[in-house]
């Protein structure tokens, strides 16, 4: 195997990730449709995958994550200045 070809992702299917509907003729991707079929309802051949970590998380606590961090930063700013002079 060549250096490259280790470096470098393998290329994946269309379709992976994703399941047929034959009522339908409709291709869906379960893990966001809690692997039921959004059209008719019906399960999904292979079941519901889960979903991957920054999906399932509510993206309000990044920016309370964020605030947090900039409030400290400013701390340490406040901190510094007074200290210094």
């Amino acid at each position: 195997m060549s250096a490259v070809a280790r470096i470098l992702p393998r290329p994946r299917s269309r379709t992976e990730g994703y399941a047929f509907c034959p009522d339908d003729r409709y291709w869906f991707r379960p893990a966001y449709t809690e692997g039921r079929c959004p059209l008719c309802g019906e399960a999904a051949p292979a079941g519901s995958s889960s979903l991957p970590r920054l999906a399932r998380m509510d993206r309000s606590w990044l920016g309370v994550g964020a605030l947090a961090l900039e409030s400290l930063a400013m701390i340490a700013l406040v901190l510094y200045l007074y200290f210094r002079g």
